[in-house]
């Protein structure tokens, strides 16, 4: 069986154009070096609380707050470690997922995100 293969000159050379190059602003660091000063003081902060977690008694309480579902207990044993940052705090058996966010210029540009474990995962950690 014989098929004629048609030849379509438009759709052929619309195939074979490159495709346009999109046009950006000019490169201004500005707004990046703001996110990467917050972003520093962020990764100080969570410095801090990774030394308050590395205290036997203050995970003890940590993980006896979670355990018992307690989640005004764990809010505050994380703001008794005193940083500027707000820090979001999501926990099961498996581990503990912190959240902080930073502004720079008035709005949110950055964020760090922790999980650190202390049980077996059981399914996907959140």
């Amino acid at each position: 069986m014989y098929y004629h293969q048609y030849y379509y000159p438009y759709f052929q050379s619309q195939m074979n154009r490159q495709p346009q190059q999109q046009q950006y602003p000019p490169v201004d660091t500005a707004i990046f070096g703001h996110s990467v000063s917050a972003f520093q003081k962020l990764a100080l902060e969570s410095s801090t609380l990774l030394k308050m977690f590395a205290d036997p008694s203050f995970s003890h309480n940590l993980m006896k707050a979670a355990q018992a579902g307690n989640q005004m207990k764990v809010d505050s044993l994380i703001k008794s470690i005193r940083i500027s940052t707000p820090v979001t705090v999501k926990y099961n058996p498996d581990g503990i997922l912190l959240t902080m966010h930073a502004q720079a210029q008035g709005s949110e540009c950055c964020t760090l995100t922790m999980f650190l474990k202390w049980g077996e995962f059981r399914e996907k950690p959140f």
